[in-house]
């Protein structure tokens, strides 16, 4: 018994992949050669290539455009607080500028009174104010450095002596040897 021969398609007819839709126009049925999944292509390096020149050329750039930012930002705070600063300023001066005020402010910065006003200064009243060593004790305690930092002077000192260089004449040795 012989089977079936193979099955040559014909113009016009069925696709042999088992497909019942027409082969296409013109006849011809020929299958492609396949594509290997991952092919080595010269427009993939062309195209690291260039994106890599690009990020180069360009990191720099935007690392100045973000700096410039930054500065533009920080320049802007601080022209913001230096105009609070002239605004309260000027509030000032007009207060400055009015008689009550001036008076009000030496009455209570210098301590002036209307004549015919009797003053009086209550000691310790203000502990806010910073008062005057009072002990001859405080006076001697108030010239010397906190004890750690004379430990840490002395310990410097210790490891780096201080050498007194005065420069003598040296004797001259006789030649008469």
């Amino acid at each position: 018994m012989v089977g079936p021969g193979p099955r040559i398609p014909r113009p016009g007819s069925l696709r042999d992949d088992g497909d019942e839709t027409p082969a296409p126009p013109g006849g011809s049925h020929t299958l492609a050669a396949p594509t290997p999944a991952h092919s080595f292509n010269g427009r993939l390096v062309a195209l690291i290539v260039v994106a890599t020149l690009i990020v180069f050329l360009a990191a720099p750039t935007a690392k100045i455009f973000i700096d410039q930012h930054t500065q533009i930002s920080e320049l802007r705070s601080s022209i913001a607080e230096e105009q609070d600063q002239q605004q309260q300023l000027k509030r000032e001066e007009q207060l400055w500028g009015d008689d009550s005020y001036v008076e009000q402010q030496a009455r209570e910065r210098m301590s002036y009174v209307m004549p015919g006003e009797s003053a009086y200064v209550v000691v310790g009243a203000q502990p806010d104010v910073h008062q005057g060593v009072e002990s001859s004790a405080e006076q001697v305690e108030a010239g010397k450095p906190a004890w750690g930092d004379g430990l840490w002077q002395s310990v410097v000192d210790s490891a780096y002596p201080q050498q007194d260089v005065t420069l003598e004449p040296r004797p001259q040795e006789s030649s008469d040897k």
